[in-house]
């Protein structure tokens, strides 16, 4: 048995995988790839069908909200007249042979016995409100999803005519919404943005006044930025009870955090039923999954578990470590201590990470080689040092074993995403030799599979180390795997 299995994220630009299917395929499995989820479903314009990796390497890659990146596939309007919301618009670009070509890759995949999830099922919805955007759905509104029906409709009838069209898939992940969980932004991104006036209905259906659930996060704005290196200091370590004091005993600011849980798992309960029901008039079940932070992390971005675990088959925790760029451990708790270092002038870094640690649970080992054993993270630019041996085994092992607390205590629903943070999350590389110390590290957790994200990305250094955990070795310009090489966009 593999030490870990290993999964594909096939993500932009899905032409990857389109060009030489067979020898992809081939590698694959001798590198003991067992599942892949792919997505989100849309063809680059600006590529050929079946383009080669001399053809992907010599094109300019776009942005996700470039046009040339188009919709897989024609809407069926039946589907969203059925739920009273506008279809998206036809492409305007003859995309038939690519569709083919992809509905006999997962045909392919599925012979292989590779299983086949879609993530991102609701890209291509379009947003009931007129958007600059046109039919794409503009990531300062996705917050929307929560609170308006007509959103929640839209969102629905994309999901399902996005399974309707892909009858491959053995089950979907979601990437979202979710709440803020960046400190000092603007937008959804931000976890202390306010709420909405569109918050009142769901507010009360779940027990809630919203005007006392935005006083409270005033007055945790308020706490926050004026935070003492006394209460930091109390907060850290000092578990759940020194933080609530750390916050102020404040009973409205816990109906908040509240308020954010409950709120987002009613939008995505009610995706998952959408999915059980699709699931029997298919006759085939559609298993349901999420794509949520790291586990010290969810709870900022609002998700509850284990509670969602009863209805998740797959949990997918984002695992990248990077410093810098987007949803790296190393890049989110940084920013999270420059934020209180900068909104508290009586904080000094040393007590910015203390109080970060006392939110997030999280205490960095330092990465000063000068540092004493069992010292902790206290200056930003340890950052910049690299991962020591402690960071393994204090911050990655217990966080591969609360991925599977969140999955209810069992290791094959965990499936977390891992890269090396340089693309698609544009934060500085994670090296090939720290990239086997967090696979060890998650598999010493219990952990018995990762995806890597994203596949148009994957570097011989990558596929070497991962195909040796998980399959046959592959050495490059070995010959081995019918000469097959990782595409490295």
């Amino acid at each position: 048995m593999a030490d870990l299995e290993a999964w594909m994220r096939v993500g932009y630009p899905i032409e990857t995988v389109l060009g030489d299917t067979e020898r992809v395929l081939d590698a694959w499995q001798s590198g003991g790839v067992k599942g892949i989820l792919i997505g989100p479903l849309r063809f680059d314009t600006g590529l050929p069908d079946a383009p080669s990796i001399t053809d992907l390497r010599g094109a300019h890659l776009c942005s996700p909200s470039d046009p040339r990146r188009v919709a897989a596939f024609e809407p069926n309007p039946t589907i969203y007249r059925r739920y009273g919301v506008v279809a998206p618009s036809p492409s305007g670009h003859d995309m038939t042979a690519r569709w083919a070509a992809l509905g006999q890759f997962l045909d392919a995949v599925k012979r292989k016995n590779i299983s086949v999830w879609i993530i991102e099922p609701d890209d291509g919805m379009v947003a009931p409100d007129p958007s600059p955007n046109g039919d794409a759905l503009p990531s300062d509104l996705r917050h929307r999803l929560l609170f308006e029906e007509t959103w929640q409709r839209a969102f629905i009838a994309r999901v399902e005519d996005t399974l309707g069209q892909v009858p491959q898939a053995d089950g979907i992940i979601l990437t979202g919404p979710e709440w803020g969980y960046l400190p000092g932004t603007t937008g959804p991104e931000d976890f202390l943005g306010p709420l909405p006036a569109t918050a009142a209905s769901l507010a009360t259906a779940l027990g809630f006044d919203l005007d006392r659930l935005i006083a409270a996060q005033t007055r945790l704005v308020t706490r926050l930025r004026k935070l003492t290196r006394e209460a930091a200091r109390l907060g850290a370590g000092g578990g759940v009870f020194a933080t609530t004091t750390m916050l102020g005993n404040d009973p409205g600011i816990v109906s908040w955090l509240t308020f954010r849980a409950r709120a987002l798992s009613k939008f995505l309960l009610a995706v998952h039923d959408v999915t059980e029901r699709l699931g029997k008039s298919r006759g085939k079940e559609v298993k349901f999954g999420l794509n949520p932070l790291m586990p010290s992390l969810a709870p900022l971005a609002g998700y509850d578990f284990p509670g969602l675990a009863t209805v998740c088959d797959m949990i997918v925790p984002r695992f990248g470590i990077h410093h810098r760029g987007s949803d790296g451990l190393y890049g989110l708790l940084s920013k999270w201590v420059a934020a209180m270092n900068e909104w508290s002038s009586s904080l000094w870094e040393a007590e910015s990470f203390e109080a970060v640690g006392a939110l997030t649970g999280l205490h960095l080992p330092s990465s000063d080689p000068a540092a004493p054993a069992g010292q902790r993270m206290l200056s930003l630019r340890d950052f910049e040092r690299g991962y020591p041996d402690a960071f393994w085994r204090e911050v990655m092992v217990p966080e591969a074993r609360r991925a599977i607390a969140q999955a209810d205590g069992y290791p094959w629903r965990v499936l977390p995403s891992v890269g090396t943070g340089r693309r698609p999350k544009g934060g500085d590389p994670v090296g090939v030799a720290d990239f086997r110390r967090l696979l060890d590290a998650i598999k010493e957790g219990g952990v018995r599979q990762v995806v890597y994200h994203n596949y148009a990305h994957l570097t011989s250094g990558e596929w070497s180390m991962l195909s040796e955990i998980s399959g046959t070795a592959w050495r490059p310009g070995s010959g081995t795997q019918s000469g097959y090489e990782p595409p490295d966009l």
